[in-house]
């Protein structure tokens, strides 16, 4: 089963964000892009912000 996440500081458990939306303060590593990728990466589950449902189109929907 592969991930259905990337594998990036922007979803670890030991980087936070800094006032730069382009970098995070990592715990391991220090200040790295949200891009970045090590060895040390755990998934942390709150830090994905999840896809926007697709609305439903109204042709599909029965009349009344």
């Amino acid at each position: 089963m592969e991930a259905e996440y990337e594998k990036i500081c922007l979803y670890c458990e030991h980087a936070a964000p800094s006032y730069d939306r382009d970098v995070m303060c990592c715990d391991i590593k220090g200040i790295v892009k949200c891009g970045y990728k090590c060895r040390k990466f755990i998934y942390d589950p709150l830090k994905r912000v999840p896809r926007t449902p697709k609305k439903p189109d109204h042709e599909d929907m029965p009349q009344i």
